[in-house]
């Protein structure tokens, strides 16, 4: 059964509350007269109770008057969203899949609007938006048209929009993503962890600076950009997406016996040790490792191996969001 989706959400009191807000933080809206909306499907994304929901999208965006073209193949997208003939009547681009086609879609296309219909595992984007796993939910707010900007990052020219690490957790994202076939669960990752945990060297790990000055050495580094991490665990929750920095935390704890009291502290809320971890704030920093082929990850994907040299891009990429 349809949900009719309204006509575009009263501005006046968003507008009026936006205007108290940093310029990095504004809400803006989307033309009304730009009517076409570009999905790029993750085919190995979502169950089909999740799939349905990208079904109810394609309706409820039709209903309110939006021509959709939907792909699968991200070259077909490409091309399509690339060419003359759409740049006049795009409104925005959707994401449907996971952190990872939230991410790709990001490093390929930062210079138009993307919304998100999660349909992964975490799906940590859609969480800070705040956007749910409805089709009709995420057409209201295409239709709404309400955007913000936010920072990305890149790593080694990589754009990603929630985090970049090196240390046991990137060792086990290369472990899911070398025998990935389909579908990702919270369970495919257990047999990796279990990897990792018995056979991760944890090597030296030192964060520079830009001119090459040392800011501190650890085990595991993760760069933060938004603060979701996986698993809900809250390693950098002051971490802003408006604030043109990087947050930086090195944990200096080594080994197995360190990494899981520490992680379990951190899930239940326990604020860091401070002879435990450094918190940097930057703009650019680079990772170096002292063992050959060290594993980095962004946004739950593998990135390239250390060195890595890791930079904040300020309000370099547009976003659908709630309209307030």
């Amino acid at each position: 059964m349809s949900t009719a989706v309204r006509q575009p959400f009263l501005r006046k009191k968003t507008e009026a509350v936006s205007e108290s807000l940093s310029a990095a933080e504004r809400v803006a809206w989307l033309p009304a007269d730009r009517r076409l909306v570009v999905i790029q499907r993750n085919p190995t994304s979502g169950s089909g109770r999740v799939s349905r929901q990208l079904r109810v999208l394609i309706h409820e965006l039709r209903a309110a008057g939006m021509a959709v073209r939907l792909f699968a193949s991200r070259d077909r997208f490409d091309r399509f969203v690339r060419s003359s003939a759409v740049a006049d009547s795009l409104r925005c681009l959707v994401a449907a899949g996971g952190d990872g086609t939230v991410s790709g879609l990001a490093h390929r296309h930062s210079d138009l609007p993307i919304a998100t219909l999660p349909m992964g595992t975490e799906n940590l984007v859609a969480r800070h938006l705040r956007m749910p796993a409805c089709g009709a939910t995420v057409a209201q707010r295409i239709v709404d048209g309400a955007i913000r900007k936010f920072d990305t990052a890149l790593i080694n020219g990589q754009r990603f929009l929630l985090m970049a690490s090196v240390g046991v957790d990137a060792d086990v994202v290369r472990r899911v993503h070398a025998v990935r076939h389909g579908n990702i669960r919270h369970w495919t990752y257990v047999k990796p962890i279990v990897q990792s945990f018995l056979g991760y060297e944890y090597p030296s790990l030192s964060v520079h600076a830009s001119d090459g000055a040392l800011l501190g050495e650890g085990s595991h580094v993760i760069v933060t950009n938004m603060p979701e991490y996986g698993f809900r665990i809250p390693f950098c929750p002051l971490a802003n997406p408006h604030d043109g920095l990087l947050d930086v935390r090195i944990f200096h704890q080594t080994g197995r016996l360190a990494t899981i009291p520490h992680a379990l502290r951190t899930r239940l809320g326990f604020a860091d040790r401070r002879a435990e971890v450094t918190r940097l704030l930057v703009s650019e920093a680079e990772i170096r490792s002292s063992l050959p082929a060290t594993a980095s990850q962004c946004d739950g994907d593998p990135a390239p191996n250390c060195p890595v040299r890791i930079s904040i891009d300020p309000a370099s990429l547009t976003l659908i969001v709630a309209a307030r």
